[in-house]
């Protein structure tokens, strides 16, 4: 059973927007700093870091370097979007991950020819920091989801990066069932806990065959290893993707 859980980038995200909605920040002010605003709400910089991006995406801030986030408008753009409440809707969590297998499948053959060496020491890292959360729910969220983030960055083409952005809410949020899931299935007891770190363990074996791959400037391999991640994290999922015929998820399998 998929369930739903609200994360704290979530929650810092939606407090920020009623704040600003609200008027209690006005366009033109400044959010308070980053590091006040992680100790009202308890949470770590990369939690506000990912919240303020939201806001940026939804059109509400600008953030710059060093100059902090200022409010340029208080009413959410109406463009474009994508419920990122599934809920129980496995169909638009499937949608999603089709989305997904498209869009990094071939972000990781892109990063597999441009990547330079400064991005893969980058993933490198990233990839030190994930293993050594695997356990930890929602550091391991944060690390996964910049992981993704690294490899649409290494394709040099920004408007991948500025896709990730736009749609942060639905991509974490996928990222985020497919991992509480991959933890609900660890059961008590001794027996059950080997099993439950060799599932932990295989998803975190898949971002490094992405890893690889790019990393030996192999992009058709860095492309099925993409949309292979995405495929096991689908069948994890028990999301059904033989009933979508047209789905990029199976389409490299046949």
């Amino acid at each position: 059973m998929l369930k739903q859980r609200i994360s704290l980038t979530d929650h810092v995200a939606g407090v920020l927007t009623e704040r600003i909605l609200a008027g209690r920040y006005p366009v033109g002010a400044k959010l308070p700093a980053g590091r006040l605003l992680a100790e009202e709400f308890g949470v770590s910089a990369a939690v506000i870091r990912e919240a303020t991006e939201r806001l940026r995406t939804k059109g509400l801030v600008r953030s710059r370097q060093g100059a902090g986030c200022m409010v340029l408008a208080n009413t959410l753009d109406d463009g474009f979007q994508l419920d990122a409440a599934f809920g129980g809707n496995r169909q638009a969590l499937l949608h999603i991950y089709e989305l997904r297998a498209g869009l990094e499948g071939a972000a990781a053959a892109l990063a597999a020819q441009r990547a330079t060496p400064e991005d893969l020491r980058h993933m490198a890292h990233i990839l030190a920091e994930l293993k050594a959360s695997l356990h930890v729910p929602e550091s391991a969220l944060e690390w996964d989801f910049a992981f993704h983030r690294s490899l649409t960055a290494a394709t040099h083409n920004p408007h991948y990066s500025q896709l990730l952005a736009y749609l942060s809410d639905q991509w974490r949020h996928s990222v985020q069932v497919a991992r509480l899931h991959t933890l609900e299935l660890e059961s008590p007891g001794a027996s059950h806990a080997s099993k439950a770190l060799a599932r932990t363990q295989s998803v975190h074996e898949e971002h490094e065959a992405i890893f690889r791959a790019i990393s030996a400037r192999d992009p058709v391999a860095a492309r099925l290893r993409a949309q292979e991640h995405l495929q096991r994290a689908c069948e994890r999922l028990g999301l059904d993707v033989a009933s979508s015929p047209s789905s990029s998820l199976n389409a490299d399998r046949k």
